[in-house]
């Protein structure tokens, strides 16, 4: 296939459908508070199921609240021909950008209607997750790690958001039932592959004026609720050398955590404290309670280990002198995951033929992508965002990596939809053949 064109690509109606939904949920300043399982992500649900609907694909959603857009191929009942799995998630951080998910979203569901103009063999299933972000739950890809159970409906009942509503009460009262998943995870299983595009949310491809990213692992986060109890005082009345301060021991560990993260940065570590909450806080009271929320990553299991027992071993120290009780607690604890290589060349193949510049790199942020990767082939792409900011309302993709995504992954359907299993099957025993004949 050349390179496709503007009009194959149909630019002027992706452009007006990715704006109607990127208008839901847009507070006064401009940003994105579409959180999992609110209003505002239940109506960008429906309005894509609606376009999904008028464009002729069959819609469901599963237990988890997922949506499900199908494109059926002409050889849908054809077990050569299992069906192809595209996906990401539309739910947002607070106050975030537009492109954060939804792009991915938008280019799959525009892609599957582009192939109006291409033979198409093979079925397409597109997956919009739900509540990839941990905004609301502290829990991250609660769609996607259900599918792949790594979550049950039980173990949702434990994350609860500000106003005491638990992920899986949310599930339930849209409908949902968290724990009746079979068909979809069968599906899956059986799927031909997975692919999600995404925007980079980092500088890499922008530094090295590159087009696409080709993901080749996803690191993983270890992330931490650390408790820190001391004692609180009259912060006129308490002598400086009398004191629990709570808030200071949690300074000290947010520096801690920091210096970590930059002794291990050359192997790919990243840590942060995020969040810190102050229980019953005043300017004059010495704090005796804090809540600190802390999140490692890494794409090295055995350096996330030794990181997180470092920090361990900070935690006791900070408490021995400063005479505090500090309690961590394991909220996830999740494992790095490579993706498929054969998926990979897949897109690797497509970029060449769409004269699309590309970098083999890692993901340093968490995608429903792991998940299915436990599941099925799963293969990944990035394109480059402004600045690389992501998770801001500031956050800016160009038409022109915008369009080049659109063309990856529209190219990359036709490839995996008209792949014929016997043709393949046949230029491998070919290819083998003249390598023998080549080294003999």
């Amino acid at each position: 296939m050349r390179r496709l064109s503007l009009q194959q690509l149909n630019w002027e109606q992706f452009q007006a459908d990715f704006n109607a939904l990127a208008a839901i949920g847009q507070n006064e300043t401009g940003g994105m508070e579409r959180l999992a399982y609110t209003e505002a992500d239940q109506q960008a649900h429906k309005l894509l199921a609606d376009m999904a609907v008028e464009a002729g694909f069959e819609v469901k959603w599963d237990g988890a609240g997922n949506l499900w857009i199908t494109r059926r191929g002409t050889e849908d009942e054809n077990p050569e021909f299992p069906p192809m799995i595209v996906g990401s998630h539309m739910d947002t951080v607070p106050d975030g950008g537009k492109y954060d998910g939804l792009l991915g979203v938008m280019t799959a569901f525009h892609a599957m209607r582009q192939l109006d103009l291409f033979p198409q063999r093979r079925t397409v299933t597109l997956i919009v997750f739900r509540c990839e972000e941990s905004s609301r739950f502290n829990c991250a890809t609660i769609g996607s790690k259900l599918l792949a159970e790594q979550l049950t409906g039980e173990m949702l009942k434990r994350y609860v958001d500000k106003d005491g509503i638990s992920a899986y009460d949310a599930i339930r009262e849209l409908g949902g039932s968290p724990d009746n998943l079979y068909l979809e995870r069968k599906y899956i299983k059986e799927a031909f592959g997975f692919i999600e595009m995404h925007i980079e949310q980092g500088p890499v491809l922008l530094e090295r004026n590159t087009e696409i990213g080709l993901v080749s692992h996803i690191a993983a986060p270890h992330r931490f609720r650390i408790t820190v109890e001391g004692a609180a005082a009259h912060s006129g009345a308490c002598p400086m050398n009398a004191r629990q301060d709570a808030l200071a021991g949690a300074a000290e560990i947010i520096l801690a955590v920091e210096r970590l993260g930059k002794e291990y940065a050359e192997q790919r570590i990243v840590a942060t404290v995020g969040k810190c909450d102050v229980l019953n806080g005043a300017m004059n009271v010495v704090p005796g309670h804090v809540e600190l929320y802390v999140d490692i990553r890494g794409i090295d299991r055995e350096v996330i280990t030794e990181v997180v027992t470092k920090l361990h071993q900070e935690l006791s120290l900070i408490a021995s002198r400063r005479n505090l009780r500090i309690d961590p607690a394991i909220l996830s604890q999740e494992t790095p995951v490579k993706l498929n290589d054969e998926m990979s060349e897949l897109l690797v193949e497509q970029c060449l033929k769409n004269m699309l510049t590309f970098l083999h790199m890692v993901s340093g942020a968490g995608h429903d992508t792991m998940y299915m990767a436990k599941l099925t082939r799963a293969a990944m792409f990035f394109v480059p965002c402004e600045k690389g900011i992501s998770h801001n309302k500031a956050e800016a993709v160009t038409d022109d990596a915008v369009q080049n995504g659109l063309r990856l992954m529209l190219a990359t359907l036709v490839r995996i939809c008209n792949w014929d299993p016997e043709t393949e099957r046949e230029k491998a025993e070919m290819d083998r053949m003249l390598l023998d004949e080549a080294y003999n």
